[in-house]
């Protein structure tokens, strides 16, 4: 299983997101907030991409080398099918391991 992962900034949607794709299933999780100035740029949500948000989803996350790994609320865990999501990234369109990372920090804060 090969999960592709990227940033993306959408200025014409007002969000930002790292966005996960598993290769084979096509599932995706992704972690979204608004742009500096939209209604909830207080707050991230993550979600499948065709799901509603789930604001506050994630209880913590960390990083061992190029795995991610993300502990779930109960809510966002039945959404996902599991209350822990872990698994190593491969980065596209240009982005590294590190640069998303930093992005998921951001996006968590």
């Amino acid at each position: 299983m090969a999960i592709q992962a990227s940033y993306e900034r959408h200025t014409d949607l007002g969000c930002e997101a790292v966005v996960f794709i598993d290769d084979e299933s096509l599932a995706c999780f992704q972690i979204q907030r608004d742009l500096v100035g939209g209604p909830r740029a207080d707050e991230y949500c993550v979600t499948t991409g065709a799901s509603a948000p789930i604001y506050n989803g994630i209880v913590q996350w960390r990083r061992v080398e190029d795995r991610f790994e993300f502990a779930l609320t109960p809510r966002a865990g039945r959404l996902f099918g599991d209350d822990v999501l872990s698994f190593e990234v491969t980065p596209r369109d240009g982005d590294t391991v590190d640069e998303l990372a930093a992005h998921v920090d951001r996006l968590l804060r």
